[in-house]
């Protein structure tokens, strides 16, 4: 019986072509994952973008035959160290990353979500999609033989809605459709695969990656050429002046522990450059209320010396590691 060809899926078409850099990162992690680089250059039909996203699925089936399809904006990066994302969906799944990556963002059911959903399923006659299941653009992960049918179901709304290209097109269409369609396959996979730096400043002005795949998204795009996908030996660190966690990683090398408690913790940079390093570690560390602060070991980047504003900060700039990080409560540490 012969294989289900993976193939790596890029809508590249003009006048924003993908950087050298992009085109770089995304042949080495093709070779990595033993998949095919398909880049689509040329118009499939004389259609918006947004539009022939949905047409890139039966184009893969067309040319390579049943196959599991990475599909991938041309705006991308994929750090030298990133695993194969094919493992991580099974038959029947299709496999999107949160777009809610910032805790910035409304988190209830309005917003802008809402009111997209809402309008798109008017157009289209479909019930709309919950506003949390909103994915981020970018990275679609399917099977052709499972989805291509759907795929084309989507494409022939572009006559009933005048071929709009307003409010998240894609993303909205694309989820929309699953809801009705298909509800029990949408599979959410680690936001590490598909990180908007839109929703992360700190991380998209820093050249050094601090997770798999970055998604340079709108004003993001400018920071594409100064940021290194590949991972060097020694290793970068997003904060290379920080001592504390140089001497650590200097001591575990490849082998860290899977969990390890910072104690009392007042600056990002240590826990950052930890979480960055090593993809598979989790973090913890004690934040005290009222911690007398002295001026001198503060930067400019704080936003303010009040605590407790100081740790939202110190949350939202660990980006989507911080889900590796466990807060614990004063006076009681992990390790205790």
């Amino acid at each position: 019986m012969k294989s289900t060809k993976k193939v790596i899926a890029v809508l590249d078409l003009p006048p924003e072509r993908a950087p050298n850099r992009v085109r770089q990162s995304y042949a080495a992690a093709a070779k990595r994952w033993g998949a095919e680089l398909h880049w689509i250059k040329n118009n499939i039909q004389p259609w918006h973008p947004f539009w022939q996203k949905m047409l890139v699925c039966g184009h893969v089936s067309n040319e390579f035959g049943p196959s599991q399809v990475l599909q991938l904006d041309n705006d991308m990066l994929i750090r030298s160290d990133c695993p194969s994302p094919f493992s991580l969906i099974g038959p029947g799944q299709f496999g999107i990353v949160a777009e809610r990556q910032c805790a910035q963002n409304r988190l209830d059911r309005g917003g802008w979500h809402r009111r997209a959903h809402s309008i798109w399923s008017r157009r289209c006659g479909v019930k709309p999609a919950p506003t949390w299941i909103h994915p981020n653009g970018g990275l679609y992960l399917y099977r052709t033989e499972e989805f291509n049918a759907m795929f084309e179901t989507i494409a022939d709304y572009i006559h009933r809605t005048n071929a709009s290209i307003d409010l998240g097109p894609d993303e909205s269409l694309i989820i929309n459709q699953l809801w009705n369609s298909f509800p029990q396959s949408v599979t959410f996979i680690p936001g590490d695969f598909n990180v908007s730096m839109t929703q992360a400043p700190d991380w998209a002005r820093n050249p050094i990656m601090q997770s798999f795949i970055y998604h340079f998204i709108r004003k993001s795009k400018k920071h594409i050429e100064n940021c290194e996908w590949q991972r060097q030996d020694p290793l970068q660190l997003p904060y290379s002046q920080n001592q504390r966690s140089k001497k650590l990683i200097a001591a575990w090398k490849d082998s860290p522990p899977a969990h390890y408690d910072m104690g009392e913790i007042l600056r990002v940079e240590p826990v950052a450059n930890l979480l960055a390093v090593y993809p598979e570690l989790t973090v913890s560390g004690t934040w005290k209320h009222g911690l007398a602060i002295n001026e001198d070991r503060l930067t400019p980047d704080d936003d303010t010396s009040i605590p407790y504003l100081m740790l939202s900060r110190f949350l939202i700039r660990l980006g989507v590691n911080a889900r590796r990080f466990q807060l614990n409560t004063a006076g009681s540490l992990a390790n205790d």
